[in-house]
């Protein structure tokens, strides 16, 4: 990992990103504020159980309302990716703010890309069984 400038032509993942991230919360704002209604889960509708993803805009609902131990407990995972996306946030705001130099990874080896997919794998399993087993 280094800390260096954009190349020309380079894509700009800080605002890229910190766009996306903030475009999604202000949209998850106003849907909360107008009360409109939650998304169903189709698949716990067809199968009766919850699916990886399930609980995802309560745990939304609970932080964006400061109930972070509530929102921790309806989704871990989800909870723990609104986290690192609040830091990464940050961050981008603040190179971009500043105009600092950019995090880039130079060269990632083959092992760490394998390693990275079967945490992120090995989590999502272990927080559905979580979520099945709170019956969320």
């Amino acid at each position: 990992m280094t800390w260096r400038r954009l190349r020309p032509g380079e894509t700009d993942h800080e605002a890229l990103w910190l766009g996306v991230t903030l475009g999604s919360l202000v949209c998850a704002w106003c849907w909360l504020r107008l009360g409109l209604p939650q998304p169903q889960c189709v698949f716990h509708l067809v199968t009766g159980c919850a699916c990886p993803t399930c609980g995802a805009t309560r745990c939304v609902r609970f932080a964006l309302g400061g109930n972070f131990p509530a929102a921790l407990a309806i989704n871990p995972l989800f909870f723990a990716t609104l986290g690192a996306m609040a830091l990464y946030d940050l961050y981008a705001a603040t190179v971009l703010a500043l105009r600092l130099p950019r995090l880039r990874a130079a060269t990632v080896p083959a092992w760490a890309g394998k390693a990275t997919r079967l945490t992120a794998v090995g989590a999502i399993a272990v927080n559905w069984a979580w979520l099945i087993w709170r019956g969320v």
